[in-house]
């Protein structure tokens, strides 16, 4: 059974990754941490920024 924290991410996440929040590869990558709640501003930047990135580059 999935944790209140783990069936939130799966309705967030998909939701970042709409929005171009999050990559895809990224939002799969960090779901562990995302959900364990010791995912650090440095990497919510870090993630932020790379889409970002990639969305002015389209």
């Amino acid at each position: 059974m999935a944790s209140p924290s783990q069936e939130l991410l799966e309705v967030i996440s998909p939701l970042l990754v709409k929005e171009k929040l999050l990559l895809a590869v990224d939002a799969e990558k960090y779901k562990g941490k995302i959900a364990a709640g010791t995912m650090k501003a440095e990497d919510w930047l870090l993630a932020v920024e790379k889409a970002l990135e990639k969305e002015a580059k389209q």
